[in-house]
């Protein structure tokens, strides 16, 4: 493209994203006359009644993120067919996650008014300790996936415009503060099933025309060949794609979603059942033409361009070097969508942990607030999240997809266990979660970052540590209430 076109492309892209802005901002506005629900309810939880298809396109987007559509399909490009074989079972996210949790975890919520993963915890478990334990866990690893959204924002509006990368997370940081901050789960669902929609358009359009710029699949199947013939295999590039690898890391990021709280979270939403239903079946379908096609889309960019270094700009320099500078613009807007749309839902989640769970439960605090004051204080506290995101951002790794990762074996590590057995176990206690928190955190800390295990993906030996540990010592508490009486009636109260 020309310098013409590229200031084309930037006047677009800028008016598609200035009005996903101003859309949120203009609904909320309009909806402070509405009568409805307390400002929890309606602010983090859209007042329980979303439809199938806006939770199953919000899903999507949610669901994908910066590493969806920068690192994922550039580390499709570096290993080949291989890692589109182990991205697609991505598109179980929605299935898993609907049908194992939705009307189960829905009907808790509503019996006790839970906001938050937290007010169930509490609730469930009868621990505060406990309760304490997943808030700061969760803060901590949703801050680093975060942050792993504003380096993705950055890198993209510095390819873009050629901009300072830290200007770029100023940037990033202003979009989000106007998209997020003040819109609430409500209005912030519109504006993600608009960004979801331009994330599957973008994908559809860029694998058509890569495609036909390449000179069909065939060719550029034979160039992948030509340059290394383990691109087209199964096990990756470098042989590292092991069937124990692929296999584990399907639990990552496959059956293990049920533990990622800001996904797990969309189970509490759903109007009904008609809803949950059209949700499962649209959420699927959606999620497989984003997840399959863009990491096919990473794979085939390098067929037709071998010479891309920088892994995380494959898609970016891919638009840019075969489409007219309008559908660059929007193929380009996807990536800022599912930035924008991840960070909504991570947003959201934190900043109820901080101010539910965590300040509202200290006296001092609580006394101050009343219902005239509780939405300053909220958006107060939703800026200072934006710049510890903003700060933590400064000095990028070299992939995305690195932080995103570690972010969901953390969090699946913390509530996998407590939130699945917490449903389906009569016998699960709050000793077994709390030890199976500690070992499952520690383990996956330790084989991940000290003493790294590379044979299959950490996550995996940290939750069987942690499903034991929680299943052993939940028996024996059980017993030992049993024996001295005390044992309360589970069943009683609906688990």
């Amino acid at each position: 493209m020309n310098i013409a076109d590229n200031y084309k492309v930037l006047t677009l892209f800028s008016i598609i994203f200035l009005s996903i802005i101003l859309i949120p901002l203009i609904i909320n506005k309009l909806s402070k006359a509405h009568i409805g629900n307390s400002f929890f309810e309606k602010y983090y939880l859209a007042d329980r009644n979303v439809s199938g298809i806006v939770l199953a396109i919000t899903l999507m987007s949610t669901y994908g993120s910066a590493s969806t559509f920068l690192s994922g399909p550039g580390v499709a490009y570096k290993l080949g067919l291989g890692w589109v074989l182990l991205a697609v079972i991505q598109v179980t996210a929605g299935y898993f996650v609907l049908l194992v949790l939705a009307r189960r975890f829905q009907k808790i919520a509503k019996q006790i008014n839970a906001i938050t993963i937290t007010d169930y915890i509490r609730h469930r478990y009868k621990s505060n300790v406990l309760a304490v334990i997943s808030s700061i866990s969760m803060v901590a690893f949703i801050l680093a996936a975060m942050s792993g959204q504003w380096i993705g924002g950055a890198k993209l509006l510095s390819a873009l415009t050629g901009i300072d990368y830290k200007v770029g997370i100023i940037l990033i940081s202003v979009i989000i503060l106007f998209c997020v901050v003040f819109g609430g789960l409500k209005n912030i669902l519109i504006t993600d099933m608009i960004q979801g929609m331009i994330m599957i358009f973008a994908t559809i359009i860029l694998m058509l025309s890569v495609l036909k710029y390449g000179g069909g699949l065939d060719t550029i199947m034979s160039n992948l060949y030509a340059q290394n013939p383990n691109l087209l295999s199964p096990f990756g590039s470098n042989g590292s794609l092991t069937p124990a690898y692929v296999s584990s890391f399907w639990v990552l990021v496959g059956v293990g979603l049920i533990g990622i709280p800001h996904i797990a979270v969309n189970s509490m939403l759903y109007k009904n059942n008609r809803s949950l239903k059209q949700s499962i079946i649209v959420g699927t379908i959606v999620i497989f033409i984003v997840m399959f096609g863009i990491h096919f889309i990473g794979v085939m960019s390098r067929g037709v361009f071998p010479g891309i270094t920088d892994y995380d700009s494959v898609i970016p320099l891919t638009a840019m070097k075969i489409l007219p500078w309008y559908l660059v613009a929007i193929v380009l807007a996807a990536p800022m969508a599912a930035i924008i749309t991840t960070v909504n839902a991570q947003f959201l989640l934190i900043s109820s942990t901080i101010v539910k769970d965590i300040l509202l439960n200290i006296k001092k605090i609580k006394n101050n607030l009343n219902d005239k004051n509780m939405p300053t204080f909220v958006y107060g506290i939703n800026i200072v999240i934006i710049i510890l995101a903003a700060l933590l951002s400064i000095n990028p790794p070299s992939l995305i997809v690195e932080i995103n990762l570690f972010a969901f074996g953390g969090l699946e590590s913390t509530f996998l266990w407590i939130i699945l057995l917490g449903l389906y176990w009569n016998k699960a206690e709050k000793y077994g979660a709390i030890s199976s928190i500690f070992v499952g955190l520690t383990s996956y800390i330790i084989f991940k970052r000290f003493y790294k295990i590379t044979l299959v993906e950490p996550v995996v030996i940290s939750l069987t540590l942690s499903l034991l540990i929680f299943i052993s010592v939940s028996i024996y508490m059980y017993n030992k209430q049993k024996k001295n009486g005390g044992l309360q009636n589970e069943k009683s109260k609906g688990y």
